[in-house]
């Protein structure tokens, strides 16, 4: 990996899961944070980067608490030329039911710079429809549970390009036992990552913040680190939770007032 400049990126909209999930992320690679960008704008916004040929892209509310199978992982994907690696967005667990060729973005393996070499926008805009899928040819043990052959995200149009010209490794998961976490496995079928999702409930659901408390706590366990939050960190956030919570009232209070107005 030393011919390689890998990097770590993130879709971030919440400070604290950023700071946790980058807690465990201890690999000596630099790490960026974006913010305010589309779920698919995210993507091109990565292959601006022209110092990066490996990236690994990471949600803010998928922990990994095993770094050496991550390691392992990333060598594996650059030792067989593959330029996407992930975890099917169908097929593999209940609470993804869509395509079982579409990685999920919570987790990838990106060769930018070979995607760089033949990215075309044009191209990608043009899809318009997902491909026929033929599940003869997928692996059987990546259709597990339901999937739905259609363009469900953003992001879809992005990955299915990737696929009509490079390769793609796709990762096995199963669910953890909070049954909403996915556990996902290296190319060794070793687990290595938990992802919570319900990012966006974090500080503003109680159910789903104790959950993803729990998932930081396992993973302390996992790796026999403890996160701890400095008290500039607990100011900052604090502001942070205000802000988004008086600006997520307004939105309901606009959307009930022109819908009173109809």
């Amino acid at each position: 990996m030393e011919d390689y400049r890998i990097k770590i990126y993130t879709r971030s909209m919440n400070p604290a899961l950023y700071d946790r999930a980058m807690f465990f992320m201890d690999l000596p690679y630099p790490k960026i944070r974006l913010t305010h960008t589309t779920a698919d704008g995210y993507f091109y916004k990565i292959l601006e980067d022209t110092e990066a040929d490996i990236v690994v892209n990471i949600d803010e509310d998928a922990f990994v608490f095993n770094t050496k199978r991550l390691q392992s992982l990333i060598q594996y994907v650059i030792d067989n030329d593959y330029v996407n690696c992930g975890m099917p967005d169908g097929g593999v667990v209940g609470i993804r039911a869509y395509s079982p060729v579409v990685t999920n973005p919570y987790f990838n393996i990106l060769n930018t710079k070979k995607i760089r070499e033949r990215f075309s926008l044009n191209e990608i805009k043009n899809i318009a429809a997902h491909p026929p899928f033929d599940a003869s040819s997928h692996p059987k043990y990546l259709l597990k549970t339901n999937y739905r052959i259609e363009i469900a995200e953003p992001f879809y149009p992005f990955f299915l390009w990737i696929n009509q010209y490079f390769k793609t490794f796709y990762l096995d998961a199963e669910d953890h036992s909070d049954h909403y976490s996915t556990c996902l496995k290296n190319h060794n079928g070793e687990p290595f990552l938990l992802h919570t999702w319900f990012s966006r409930n974090y500080y503003f659901n109680r159910f789903h913040t104790r959950r993803i408390n729990a998932v930081v706590a396992y993973c302390e366990t996992k790796t026999g680190k403890k996160f701890k939050e400095d008290i500039e960190k607990k100011i900052r956030n604090l502001i942070w939770i205000i802000f988004t919570f008086s600006n997520t009232q307004r939105r309901k209070i606009r959307r009930w007032y022109y819908a009173s107005k109809k």
